[in-house]
């Protein structure tokens, strides 16, 4: 019986819409997930007129192998590369990220002057600590991965099926000793971003339990700071199903419109 590797939410495809447009728009992904988590915003985003661009980052849209290879500067370099590019043909670039690519969206912020941060369930401290700062980063090279289901307990998981895991079937173990890595790289240089950011954060998401949303709050200096707190959206917050969508498009749209000026 063969075992089954990425969930019916997968998508190795890269969007790219309205490259005449000087208004750009970066969509960012989150950790083991795809271009499947962000595509309706892409459109959305795309049937505004705007230049919008959602790729998969390395090692993800292939194979758990693939995602185990790679490491967080392989997720930041590409990001910076795509971003850089961007501003050769945009005037004004904002990016947009959910859970890992909230992350690489904040990153690039404290590099390039963006003219806006969306940061979607983006987490500095792990629901499970212990787990992944001590046991994955010592024992990952030995156990590469584990059934996303396998990572909850049963109450957290029936808040989940609502929607449902992305992407990878598995968490790839490797490398998600290199998104810890990564936070413990960016923790620091989160004053660094000038930038408007809007922090989109939620009190149900099982995967960046809510606490972030403050810890992340404290360490951001920009004077440029919004918030949205959701109660009913799980940790995809773009690809949500639940009464909240159309709230969390009108204020993605509301911060794109104020801070591109037009």
């Amino acid at each position: 019986m063969s075992i089954k590797k990425n969930t019916s939410k997968f998508d190795n495809n890269n969007y790219s819409f309205n490259l005449d447009s000087k208004l750009g728009i970066y969509l960012i992904h989150g950790f083991s997930s795809t271009t499947y988590e962000v595509k309706k915003l892409a459109l959305h985003l795309a049937n505004q007129g705007y230049h919008v661009k959602a790729d998969n980052l390395p090692g993800h849209g292939t194979t758990i192998e693939d995602c185990n290879i790679t490491s967080y500067t392989d997720w930041l370099s590409f990001s910076e590369q795509n971003i850089a590019s961007m501003y050769t043909y945009c005037d004004k670039v904002i990016v947009i990220g959910v859970s890992m690519g909230a992350l690489i969206a904040l990153h690039l912020g404290t590099m390039f002057p963006l003219d806006g941060i969306v940061a979607a369930s983006a987490l500095l401290k792990f629901r499970k600590e212990f787990d992944v700062r001590i046991l994955t980063r010592l024992f990952h090279r030995f156990k590469k991965s584990i059934p996303k289901q396998k990572a909850f307990h049963p109450n957290q998981l029936k808040v989940i099926q609502n929607d449902g895991f992305y992407g990878y079937a598995y968490y790839p173990l490797s490398a998600l000793n290199e998104m810890r890595k990564m936070i413990d790289k960016l923790k620091p240089k989160l004053s660094k971003i000038k930038s408007p950011i809007l922090l989109i954060n939620s009190k149900v998401d099982q995967t960046a339990l809510f606490k972030n949303h403050e810890i992340i709050k404290n360490l951001l200096t920009t004077q440029k700071l919004a918030t949205i707190i959701l109660n009913k959206t799980g940790h995809n917050i773009f690809d949500t199903n639940s009464s909240e969508k159309s709230s969390i498009f009108s204020s993605v749209d509301t911060f794109v419109i104020d801070n591109f000026n037009v």
